[in-house]
């Protein structure tokens, strides 16, 4: 670990076990793991430090500069220096660092949130490896406070498990080098919010032909610009950025104005932001006055500017009702656990794939509502089974690997009477002969009313572990739109899963689906990484008050669930 002190860096091995021994403390380091034994707080790095060679150098800061400073991270070292120019504009960075490629982001990233003279951490993501350090660092910021930007590489940019994972965690997430600068800009020179932001959100611009301009483009992006000049917006408490732009140089006019603007910055409780447009940048307006303040922050786009005050609300509004995950993450196993590995002990120990009645057995002893339903091997149960479980009921062939059962002949729905069991159980008998398919036997279930039929499913990704996700089913699936979480999560994420689903609008019962999506999850934690996918297709959402119920399901899991794994204690 690094400590530094008026821009003198502390590397030997005392100095950097004392700041560690600090971060430790901040991160409240229990040691504490949640059910699946993963850790719950930022784990201390190697003693030795973050800076032996390969793993991190550090750059050179300037020391004439004040403010909340900007700590630059990334494992592109032309990105670094590229970064750390931006002192030549004004903007105070406290530190710069290339990780290597045995260096952990992470590390950094928890690091540099304990420091008091870092405002912002500026984070370029590539090539993540270790997810949930990752995540565990900027939930550390967060908890203290310290936003993240972060500008994830190409391949990642259209990764949805990535971005979700790191929104949920509150990183700002930029698609371009300059807005990631402009951005952690506007974050350094922010007041800092203590205990949730003060006042509203909408963004005060100076009613010129450019300003209303400027409106209009954070109109579109769904923003709340209103046309006010510099001191009734300072005064208005609806009003949280104030925006003034510039768009060509006209001394003596336009350096008042900027003296003006500064002035108004030094005594603000919020940002005071300012476009120049004038292309050659070398006024001294610009130069001079506005770059020599440590609170004007100065952008040279509008296109920048309105992204970067878009981030800075979407981020007071996450961080005001901030509350951690790991918080949230169970510790001790549930009582589902042992059934669940007491149903593994009994499944096929030949394939890593269970029948779908296995899976949904193993879904019921989680909580999650299933079809009544039983298996049989002969048409005289199947009978027996249709009276219990309620007539009209659904036939289906039942084994571990069945696709297209209806197209196959192995699918009857609506079936009525006893004659019309036994004839159903028969034709998918002989359709399963003909097939060549191997059944465990057939399914007799309930028939369950329609709702809106929805994909649920688990899968373990290398970086993070299980990633939870929902999309539109059935005739909605062309909606497209599936929507990811991370593991942990509350139920205040599951309701903001739940609310940015494109049908979100045709749901019923919201509460149930919700209840259904905390259950899954715990599953996926508690199973960890035993369950290689978990698929519920379809999970039919009904009216409100009617429920959520998962009609089928696939479960694959890593090694064959058979005898050979002992149940959990």
């Amino acid at each position: 670990m690094l400590g530094s002190t008026h821009g003198t860096f502390t590397t030997g091995p005392r100095g950097r076990a004392s700041a560690l021994r600090g971060r430790d403390a901040a991160a409240g380091g229990s040691g504490e793991r949640d059910v699946g034994g993963r850790p719950l707080s930022v784990p201390a790095p190697d003693p030795q430090g973050l800076a032996r060679p390969g793993v991190g150098v550090f750059g050179t800061p300037r020391r004439d500069l004040d403010g909340p400073g900007v700590a630059i991270v990334s494992r592109c070292a032309e990105l670094t220096a590229a970064a750390g120019s931006v002192q030549e504009l004004g903007v105070r960075v406290a530190d710069r660092v290339t990780v290597g490629p045995d260096g952990t982001v992470g590390d950094f990233v928890a690091y540099f949130a304990e420091r008091a003279d870092v405002g912002v951490v500026a984070l370029h993501l590539e090539g993540v490896r270790e997810g949930r350090g990752l995540l565990l660092a900027l939930d550390h910021a967060a908890r203290r406070g310290v936003p993240v930007v972060a500008l994830t590489a190409a391949g990642d940019g259209a990764d949805p498990v990535m971005e979700a994972a790191l929104r949920q965690v509150g990183a700002v997430l930029v698609d371009a080098p300059d807005r990631l600068l402009d951005t952690a800009t506007l974050f350094a020179r922010a007041p800092r919010q203590t205990g949730g932001p003060a006042g509203g959100d909408r963004v005060a611009v100076l009613p010129t032909r450019a300003g209303r301009h400027l409106a209009g483009l954070a109109a579109a992006a769904g923003l709340h610009p209103v046309l006010q000049d510099l001191d009734a917006a300072l005064a208005d408490p609806a009003v949280a950025v104030a925006v003034c732009p510039v768009p060509s140089a006209d001394p003596p006019a336009t350096d008042i104005l900027a003296r003006d603007l500064v002035a108004a910055a030094e005594r603000a409780d919020r940002p005071v932001c300012v476009v120049w447009g004038s292309p050659p940048g070398t006024e001294p307006a610009y130069r001079d006055t506005l770059l020599g303040s440590s609170r004007a922050v100065t952008f040279r786009t509008y296109g920048n500017c309105v992204a970067a005050v878009g981030a800075y609300l979407a981020h007071r509004r996450f961080t005001a009702p901030y509350r951690s995950p790991f918080d949230e993450a169970p510790r001790t196993p549930s009582p589902s656990l042992r059934k669940a590995r007491l149903l593994l002990e009994s499944a096929a120990p030949h394939d890593r794939r269970l029948s779908e009645h296995a899976a949904k057995q193993i879904l019921r002893t989680y909580g999650v509502r299933v079809p009544r339903e039983q298996l049989v091997t002969s048409a005289a149960a199947a009978v027996r089974a249709a009276g219990q479980v309620g007539y009209p009921v659904v036939l289906k062939a039942s084994a571990p690997r069945l696709a297209q059962r209806a197209e196959r002949g192995l699918l009857r729905v609506g079936v009525t009477s006893a004659g019309q069991v036994r004839e159903a159980y028969r034709e998918i008998a002989a359709a399963a002969r003909r097939e060549g398919v191997a059944l465990d036997g057939v399914l007799v279930a309930q028939l369950v009313a329609r709702g809106v039929e929805l994909t649920a499913s688990v899968r373990h990704d290398e970086r993070f572990g299980p990633v939870v996700s929902v999309a539109p089913g059935g005739r909605l699936a062309a909606l497209g739109g599936a929507v990811v979480r991370v593991p942990p999560f509350g139920e205040a994420a599951a309701r903001a899963l739940v609310d940015a689903l494109p049908c979100r609008a045709l749901l019923g019962d919201v509460d149930a689906l919700v209840e259904v999506l905390l259950r899954i999850q715990r599953l996926a934690l508690e199973l960890g990484d035993d369950l290689v996918e978990l698929r519920v297709d379809p999970l039919v959402v009904g009216e409100r008050g009617r429920g959520a119920v998962a009609l089928d399901a696939v479960a694959v899991f890593a090694t064959p669930p058979g005898p050979g794994r002992a149940p959990a204690p």
